[in-house]
C-alpha cells in the first residue's frame, strides 16, 4: 500500500517529535546541571579567594572560572538574584547561604582527593581534574561519610587545609618558596593545584607536600634548592605556588638517601623515613608492619620469579614481603656490620674468652 503525500507527512513529523521531545528535555537538564556547577564553582572560588582587600572582584573571579567579564557579571547577578552574594561596588561577598555552599563543594573536593589519592591511588597530577567533576554529585550526607571513611583527615594532597563542616572559611597553610629564607631547612605544606600545567611541572621535579628542602639561592628568575638529596632550579613562577614550613631536626632524612629496594639480601639497615610519595593506606599499612624511623631490617630471602621480587625482609621479629615498588618508598641507612673477612677470622679464631663463659654457664 502506498502511501499519500501528506499521511507520509504527518508521520515523519510525529517521529521527528517523538526523538526531538526526549533530546530537548536532556539538553535543557545538562544546561542546567551545567549552569548550577558554574554557581557552585564561582562560590568555591570566591571563599578560596578569603576577604583580602580587592580579592573578590569581577575581573580576578573571571580570571579564575575562564569566562569573560560580560559572561562573569551575567553570573554575578544570577547568584545575587539567589541571595548567595552580596556586591558592593566591586567587591562581592558571600552571604551566609553562599558560603555555606561554597564551603560544601569546597569540602566535597578535598575529601574526594584524599580518596583518590588514598585509597583509589590515581596519581596526584590526576587527582584535580577528577575532583572537580565529583565536588558537585556529592551531597552534605556523602561527604559526611567521606570524611569518616578517609579518618578526618586534616589537609588534601597538596597540602590544602580540609575544613570542618562548621567553619567560617579557610586558611592557606606556610610561607611561599619564594619568600624563604636562604639556609633554613623546610617542609612542603602546600602546592598550587591551578593551573595544571604549573602543578605539573613541580610534581616533575619531585617536590610533593611533605619534601624536605633548603633553599640554596635565590634571584629574581628562580630558586636553586636542595630537596632530599636532589639539586633543583625553580623558576620563580613555580617557586610562587610552592608553600612550607620550618622542618624539625627530627624529620630530616639523609641527603642522599638510600631505598629498601637497593639493600641486598643479608645487610642489615636501620629505617630513616618513608617517602612523602606513600600516602593513606599503603603508609599506614608500612607503618604498621613495623617499618617506622629506627626499626632494623634485613633482606633474607629474594623471590625465585620475576626477577626477585618481591623480597622478604626482617623487621621486628617477622618475616615481612615487599615489592621492589614497596621497597623503593623506604629510606634507609646501612649499619656497622662485619665485613666478610671479619666473619671469617671469628669462625677460625674464636674469642677464648667466649668459650670459657659457655662452658662456665653449661657445665
Amino acid at each position: 500500500m502506498e502511501l499519500s503525500s501528506p499521511m507520509t507527512g504527518a508521520i515523519v513529523a510525529l517521529v521527528a517529535t517523538v526523538v526531538a521531545v526526549p533530546a530537548l528535555t536532556w539538553l535543557r537538564e545538562q544546561y542546567r546541571v551545567r549552569r548550577r556547577e558554574t554557581v557552585e564553582d564561582a562560590l568555591k572560588a570566591l571563599l578560596e579567594l578569603g576577604d583580602r582587600v580587592g580579592a573578590r572582584t569581577p575581573d580576578l573571579l573571571a580570571g579564575r572560572l575562564h569566562l569573560s567579564r560580560r559572561a562573569t557579571l551575567r553570573l554575578i547577578q544570577t547568584m545575587s538574584e539567589r541571595g548567595l552574594v552580596r556586591v558592593a561596588g566591586e567587591g562581592i561577598q558571600l552571604t551566609p547561604m553562599g558560603k555555606a555552599l561554597a564551603l560544601h563543594v569546597l569540602r566535597a573536593h578535598r575529601l574526594w582527593e584524599c580518596y583518590l589519592s588514598d585509597d583509589a591511588a590515581v596519581p596526584l597530577k590526576d587527582i584535580h581534574r577528577l575532583a572537580e567533576k565529583a565536588e558537585h554529585k556529592l551531597s552534605p550526607g556523602d561527604v559526611r561519610r567521606l570524611e569518616v571513611r578517609m579518618g578526618y583527615p586534616s589537609h588534601d594532597p597538596h597540602g590544602d587545609p580540609i575544613p570542618r563542616e562548621d567553619e567560617a572559611g579557610v586558611k592557606r597553610p606556610g610561607t611561599p618558596l619564594t619568600a624563604w629564607p636562604v639556609g633554613q631547612p623546610a617542609r612542603i605544606v602546600h602546592i598550587e593545584d591551578e593551573p595544571e600545567s604549573v602543578f605539573a611541572q613541580i610534581l616533575a621535579e619531585g617536590l610533593t607536600p611533605g619534601t624536605l628542602l633548603t633553599v640554596i639561592e635565590r634571584s629574581a628568575k628562580g630558586i636553586r634548592l636542595q630537596a632530599e638529596g636532589n639539586e633543583v632550579w625553580l623558576a620563580a613562577v613555580l617557586a610562587a605556588h610552592i608553600h612550607v614550613v620550618p622542618s624539625s631536626d627530627d624529620e630530616a632524612i639523609p641527603t642522599a638517601p638510600l631505598t629498601l629496594a637497593e639493600v641486598p639480601e643479608g645487610h642489615q639497615v636501620q629505617v630513616v623515613g618513608l617517602s612523602s610519595e606513600v600516602r593513606g593506606l599503603l603508609r599506614r599499612r608500612l607503618l604498621d608492619l613495623g617499618f617506622t624511623r629506627g626499626a632494623i631490617v634485613e633482606p633474607v630471602l629474594h623471590s625465585a620469579f620475576g626477577r626477585g621480587d618481591p623480597t622478604a625482609y626482617r623487621v621486628r621479629g617477622t618475616l615481612i614481603a615487599l615489592r621492589r615498588d614497596q621497597a623503593r618508598h623506604i629510606f634507609v641507612t646501612p649499619l656497622n656490620t662485619p665485613s666478610e673477612e671479619e666473619q671469617r677470622h671469628e669462625h677460625t679464631h674464636p674469642d677464648p674468652h667466649e668459650n670459657a663463659r659457655a662452658r662456665h654457664a653449661h657445665p
